[in-house]
């Protein structure tokens, strides 16, 4: 008797070691459980739908339907499934997993009443759970039983687990009929007695709802899947079909309260692996969603926390190790046999990307953007091996998409481009500079950018090898331009609306102040000629005078190449002003080639820009303005019809019409030649009417020897023309002395007129120095009479004469009416000694005159 009663207690006590057991890791699996709560929100409806579909894992022709009733109070989770096993249900109250195979055994199960189904406790700590089991001995029970898990220590825990196994066998009752194999016979009801519980219950509802679509994709098996939620009042179904109408796209249909619509997933798949993306029908056209905050990885169920696995699109096998909490799979541990599984299946699922892609790519798939992911995965490094999937997954995967027609273009061309043919905006900018550097990039090339609603979809999947555009790119966009007019044709618009292009996006450019650099050493600035420059070598047009700039271009220096356009409307820049400009054609016109036809007409324009501008000629181009004349004269290579028109007291309007007559009646120069002769004659004998000629010829009784007029002569006379001869021998004194038939030639006016100009020089040089003369508003009123000039602040004339011959002659009436003034000097020079003042008392000594008739 004693040896049974001691083997009875060790039994008991065998008994109560194994109930501690359990309730040691229930204890400890719901206590991890509440720590990471926010992370298993959703879990339960997975771990319940898991369970229902592993009961049918041996049955491959039976299709399951699932129901989860959502109330106020409660959850309901039902399904249709095979009947409960005893090992399910000692699995179920001893929380063992009955999916444990003996080693070699193969199973079809993904988990069964393991440490999984405890997430289910989130919901509710006491859940009622019904069904029928099946006995070894081929017998079926009915049962209905309470699960409570409620307690925080083992002596809590360990008498419920026996009350479970209690109410477990006072619930049964055998089935001796037949029972209906499709109606909902197994259920799990959650009490849901805190807003902490319907919060979950809500989110796990929610998360189901978002998700189911891809699990009905990858386990066809799952017939339907019903949500009837009372607390929204709302129906909601999803339906696997028997067939799809397109290629490689599982249709689902939806039902919301009796409205019927489809849920459509792009799938390919092998024996181990399906590939899956959900797209949305639109016109003839298929639109990739974005899975972003979908989990990336499913094992038959989402693995909820592979969010951030970043492969391109959403992975299934049945296969997968998943990790302990169901957030990942192992991929690190080069001999791990779970481990090689894992990275040979995303392998395998890569290959059917690439297969995928080819198709979609090709065909009327859009939003190709949200299958190109190809970011390192976000996840625990002490299970990622970031070199392997590297150098096996992502590299090949980039240089897989870089060769696919994946990127739609804003111009709305049906066809694709490549990557490495599109350009999309920096990631470092924000949203709004992102947008401007591609509208403008689209202004340019529009075949060079993406759609502009996919800008940021672009952005967040693009790489290091793709082209990115960015402000300096956008400057060299500009600069390759070249010009305005270049720009213009590109962007299709009139100039007007380029410039108010060019200076938005400048302005755009320099809203970054270190931007600038971009104006120093790229061409982008336009000059008047709307030709790019770079910053240095443009200035700003202070000078406000386009006769001067054309003068400057014709004497070899165009500075409408310098100048910035006047249209352009940003920055501050070096300018140009009108005393720059006067230097630079002073400097032209030191040694001007006047046989240069481009220098000639610039000298005739300054000439008459002189006539126009007295006073701001004299301020900015002083020695050209006192030289103007000389400088105009020089031009001239016929000067004795120069100096005839010049020296004409004719009025230039009456000039102008004898001009005009003569284009209108060229036979009129030979009526004005003969009267020429006539003119000639006359002034050759001083005589004004051919009554005076006759009296002169008739009265000659003696002849006069008269000598010829020389180069010397007619630099003492002041005469630099045969017309200012001419006037100069009306005097009848002077003409005794010359032959009248004499006739200078070209070469003496100009060596007289050299004389001329050389002492009106040294004589201005000479006073410009002396203290008691003051030259600063010099002017030249006559060829020989300046003006203009103070001698002890008093205005003074002077009248000028070369003396190289020992002798002057003053004949003009603009002299002899100068120096009738009393503040009027006659002025000589030599060319050798210092300009000399020939005053009254030098010219009585130097003639021996001592008598003056008054």
């Amino acid at each position: 008797m004693v040896g049974i009663y001691m083997i009875k207690s060790i039994e008991e006590g065998r008994k109560e070691d194994g109930n501690r057991s359990i309730a040691d890791k229930i204890k400890k699996r719901l206590h991890n459980l509440d720590k990471t709560v926010e992370n298993n929100q959703g879990r339960w409806a997975w771990e319940l739908l898991q369970n229902a579909k592993d009961s049918i894992a041996d049955y491959p022709d039976r299709k399951i339907s699932i129901q989860i009733e959502l109330d106020a109070n409660q959850v309901i989770f039902r399904h249709n499934g095979v009947h409960f096993t005893e090992k399910d249900i000692r699995g179920l109250i001893n929380q063992i997993s009955s999916k444990e195979v003996e080693e070699g055994e193969q199973t079809k199960r993904t988990g069964r009443f393991g440490t999984g189904f405890l997430t289910t406790h989130l919901l509710s700590k006491v859940i009622d759970i019904s069904g029928i089991v099946e006995t070894n001995d081929f017998e079926l029970f009915r049962f209905q039983f309470p699960l409570d898990r409620e307690g925080n220590s083992i002596s809590q825990l360990v008498p419920k687990i026996e009350n479970a196994w209690q109410e477990f066998h006072n619930s049964t009752t055998q089935i001796h009929d037949n029972y209906e194999l499709n109606s909902y016979n197994t259920s799990f009801k959650y009490h849901l007695n805190s807003d902490e519980q319907k919060k979950i219950a809500r989110a796990g509802t929610e998360e189901f709802m978002q998700l189911i679509p891809f699990v009905l994709t990858f386990i066809p098996n799952i017939d339907k899947v019903e949500i009837i939620d009372n607390v929204e009042n709302e129906t909601l179904s999803f339906t696997n079909p028997e067939s799809s109408n397109y290629e490689s796209i599982f249709t689902i249909e939806k039902d919301c309260n009796g409205t019927i619509s489809q849920i459509f997933i792009l799938y390919a798949s092998n024996e181990k692996v399906t590939i899956a993306a959900e797209v949305e029908k639109q016109d003839d056209n298929f639109i990739i969603k974005s899975h972003k905050n979908v989990p990336k990885l499913f094992c038959d169920f989402p693995l909820v926390g592979t969010e951030s696995f970043h492969f391109p699109i959403i992975v299934n096998s049945f296969y997968f190790n998943p990790q302990i909490e169901r957030d990942g799979i192992w991929l690190k541990g080069s001999e791990d046999p779970e481990v090689k599984e894992n990275q040979s299946l995303l392998e395998e699922a890569l290959e059917l990307y690439k297969t995928l892609l080819d198709k979609v790519s090709s065909q009327n798939f859009n939003h190709l953007f949200n299958m190109a992911n190809s970011k390192m995965p976000e996840t625990n490094e002490k299970y990622f091996d970031e070199y392997w999937y590297s150098e096996n997954i992502q590299d090949p995967l980039r240089i897989f998409l870089l060769q696919k027609p994946i990127i739609e273009l804003e111009n709305n061309s049906t066809e694709k481009k490549l990557p490495k043919d599109v350009w999309f905006p920096s990631r470092s900018y924000s949203k709004e500079i992102q947008k401007k550097l591609w509208k403008y990039t689209y202004d340019l090339y529009d075949e060079a950018v993406c759609k502009e609603c996919h800008i940021q979809d672009w952005v967040e999947v693009y790489w290091s090898d793709w082209h990115k555009i960015d402000y300096e790119e956008l400057a060299k966009d500009i600069e390759k331009q070249e010009s305005i007019q270049k720009l213009s044709e590109t962007l299709d618009r009139d100039e007007t609306e380029t410039f108010v292009w060019y200076n938005e996006v400048c302005k755009f450019l320099l809203e970054v102040e270190t931007n600038i650099i971009y104006f120093q050493n790229r061409k982008m600035l336009p000059n008047r000629k709307g030709v790019f420059k770079l910053k240095k070598n443009v200035f700003i047009d202070k000078i406000k005078e386009d006769k001067l700039i054309s003068i400057l271009a014709l004497l070899g220096s165009d500075w409408e190449n310098l100048l910035l356009h006047s249209k352009v409307g940003f920055g501050s820049y070096q300018f140009k002003e009108k005393k720059d400009i006067a230097i630079e054609i002073s400097d032209y016109l030191k040694n001007p080639s006047l046989t240069d036809e481009n220098v000639i007409s610039a000298i005739s324009l300054l000439s008459g820009w002189f006539e126009t501008n007295h006073k701001e000629a004299k301020e900015i181009m002083p020695e050209l303005y006192r030289k103007k004349a000389q400088l105009f004269m020089n031009t001239i290579l016929d000067k004795e019809s120069l100096y005839k028109v010049m020296r004409s007291k004719t009025d230039i309007e009456q000039l102008a019409k004898v001009a005009k007559a003569l284009e209108d009646d060229p036979n009129l120069l030979q009526t004005f030649n003969q009267a020429e002769k006539l003119s000639m004659l006359l002034r050759d004998y001083n005589v004004s009417s051919l009554e005076e000629l006759k009296t002169v010829l008739e009265n000659s009784n003696t002849r006069h020897q008269k000598a010829e007029i020389t180069q010397e002569d007619l630099a003492g006379l002041g005469v630099t023309s045969m017309d200012e001869l001419e006037e100069a021998l009306k005097d009848k004194d002077l003409a005794a002395l010359f032959n009248h038939t004499s006739r200078p030639n070209a070469n003496m006016f100009l060596y007289a007129q050299q004389l001329i100009e050389r002492s009106k020089q040294n004589i201005f040089e000479h006073l410009k120095s002396h203290p008691g003369y003051d030259c600063t508003d010099i002017d030249e009123l006559a060829t020989t009479v300046l003006g203009g000039i103070k001698k002890n602040g008093v205005d003074v004339h002077i009248v000028v004469r070369p003396s190289d011959n020992g002798q002057v002659i003053v004949f003009y009436s603009s002299e002899k009416d100068t120096l009738d003034y009393a503040n009027a000097e006659l002025w000589i020079d030599n060319g050798r000694n210092t300009p000399k003042h020939l005053t009254l008392g030098t010219i009585l000594k130097t003639t021996g005159i001592n008598k003056i008739p008054v």
